[in-house]
């Protein structure tokens, strides 16, 4: 109990810091495999190309790494899909808990 408070203040800030990262973390694993902006740069694409912006060459590379880039995400879902449903699903979350000392409270 003692080595606990004496080690808070460097405990506590290492801690918050941790947490930090993993919502940050969470949040670009999150947006990393959301298809809805490959969707709307595959819609950009089109239009850049049917007016005239795009040579049907340059249209063609763009639309095949988005196409690819969609079929990864949704690669991806299903596989995730198979896991959780076999129940071999791990919670990738972590919870960062913090014990303050009752007599700081």
């Amino acid at each position: 109990m003692l080595l606990k408070l004496l080690t808070l203040p460097i405990s506590a800030p290492i801690a918050g810091i941790r947490y930090c990262l993993e919502k940050v973390a969470e949040v670009a694993e999150r947006e990393m495999w959301d298809d809805e902006p490959v969707r709307e740069q595959l819609i950009l694409v089109n239009e850049a190309f049917e007016e005239g912006r795009l040579s049907e060459t340059e249209f063609r590379e763009r639309e095949a790494e988005l196409l690819a880039r969609l079929r990864e995400i949704k690669e991806r879902r299903r596989t995730r899909a198979a896991q959780e449903s076999a129940g071999a699903a791990v919670d990738e979350r972590r919870r960062v808990v913090i014990d303050i000392p009752e007599e700081l409270e």
